[in-house]
């Protein structure tokens, strides 16, 4: 099943916006990721100085 050269073109296209789509989904998540696990350290290094900060006060 050979596809005429009209019609491999716009299927070709059609494929390639979808994988630049599915990139960009997946920059996005992988962005979200990053933010979440700074949050996430910068709450445990808070929280980490808070405690040595109160043994250092016994």
């Amino acid at each position: 099943m050979h596809l005429r050269q009209s019609q491999a073109l716009p299927r070709t296209e059609a494929q390639l916006a979808r994988e630049g789509e599915k990139e960009r989904i997946a920059q996005m998540a992988w962005s979200e990721l990053a933010d979440a696990n700074q949050v996430q350290d910068e709450k445990i290094d808070r929280l980490k100085a808070l405690r040595l900060a109160r043994q250092a006060g016994r």
